[in-house]
């Protein structure tokens, strides 16, 4: 089946007018990460006066609602994130296009209906730090889920497709700051001090193997065997001041690690910090851990019945490199994600992003096929 056919303008023209303009008014008021107060106010409110059927859960940090919701039968969460990043410029802006992916959800909402099982739609805020989805599990304590779905809109695939993929879809990923403290000295006695420079050199000097993108194929780095990619970007690097009286003692490197598998991340991680804790003997060594992304994995069995019951969808032929918190939810039932292209188009997290509202109907007609699927 044609995807492009399998995914025609369906929605009601007044709600579809209603979600763009909803879309714009999110997209005017970004807030990052763990700040999304105004957002969310915009959620509830658009909820309130549009649906006033749906029950409203206000969690603080994040929401969900739900109607009609009935003991005993099958119950889904549909997710969509609606955090903000900062330009080049330091403001906040909707480049990843989260935005577009609550007004999708929003549309799948004011759309729903003939649903033979429960529908939570979950409106999860602090994606692009990895904190958000951890925030929402206790949704899964408090209820028996079955299936997990969500989206993301991509720049560079075909417009109006939607793709899907079993297993890996999305990379693990962890940032790491690691701070060492020397000795400072007179820069005309550096013998007398301990300069952490050349430490630093030494050990991105070691990594620059994974700095480089070898595809999605085993490879082989020291010691370690790697079945996937695996990869070590390094994003800031820095010693001492502009002192030229001075031979620094502080110094520090910050980087992102990341693989297609967790396993993998691991042993990653398990090289970076053996490097530094094996300098404890010259060296006060600090680690920081931030934005921890687990990998984003597709339940091949959840996979394999959903493009039976739904067609017209593209087989991504490999994972993407970026991270999502999406990938949280597996812990608590099989997950299935998807992606909706957005055709030839600046990048996510360029400055010249914009989600593109003319696959806002594309987003809703696949969530309002996923809840009409046969139990």
């Amino acid at each position: 089946m044609n995807a492009n056919k399998a995914y025609h303008k369906s929605m009601k023209q007044e709600n579809l007018n209603k979600i763009i303009e909803l879309r714009h008014l999110l997209h005017s008021s970004p807030e990052t990460s763990n700040h999304e107060v105004h957002t969310r106010e915009i959620i509830k409110n658009f909820i309130s006066e549009n649906m006033p059927e749906y029950e409203i859960h206000d969690e603080g940090g994040w929401l969900y609602c739900l109607k009609d919701f009935k003991e005993g039968r099958k119950t889904i969460v549909l997710r969509a994130d609606h955090d903000a990043i900062l330009n080049s410029n330091g403001v906040p802006f909707h480049g990843c296009g989260h935005d577009g992916h609550t007004a999708i959800l929003l549309g799948a909402m004011l759309e729903s209906k003939d649903v033979n099982k429960n529908v939570i739609y979950l409106f999860q805020a602090a994606e692009e730090n990895g904190a958000g989805a951890p925030m929402c599990a206790p949704l899964f304590k408090k209820y028996k889920v079955d299936e997990v779905y969500g989206l993301h809109n991509m720049p560079g695939l075909k417009k109006n497709v939607v793709y899907y993929r079993p297993e890996t879809v999305m990379c693990a990923s962890v940032g790491y700051r690691i701070s060492l403290k020397g000795v400072q000295s007179h820069a005309s006695e550096p013998e007398k001090g301990l300069n952490p420079v050349y430490e630093l050199a030494r050990f991105v000097e070691s990594i620059e193997p994974l700095s480089k993108f070898y595809g999605y194929k085993p490879f082989k780095f020291k010691d370690y065997s790697f079945t996937n990619l695996a990869m070590i970007t390094i994003i800031n690097l820095s010693v001492g001041s502009l002192n030229f009286g001075i031979s620094p003692a502080n110094g520090e490197i910050s980087l992102t690690m990341r693989a297609a598998k967790e396993n993998e991340l691991k042993m990653l991680e398990e090289y970076v910090r053996r490097y530094f804790y094996n300098l404890k003997d010259k060296f006060e060594v600090h680690i920081e851990e931030f934005d921890r992304f687990d990998e984003n994995y597709s339940d091949p069995e959840l996979v394999e019945e959903t493009i039976k019951r739904i067609g017209g969808l593209e087989y991504l032929p490999e994972p993407i490199r970026a991270s999502e918190d999406f990938g949280f939810y597996k812990q608590f039932a099989p997950c299935m994600f998807f992606f909706v292209g957005m055709g030839d188009c600046p990048s996510l997290h360029n400055d010249l992003y914009k989600f593109d509202d003319d696959i806002i109907e594309t987003g809703v007609e696949l969530f309002k096929k996923i809840c009409r699927l046969a139990i």
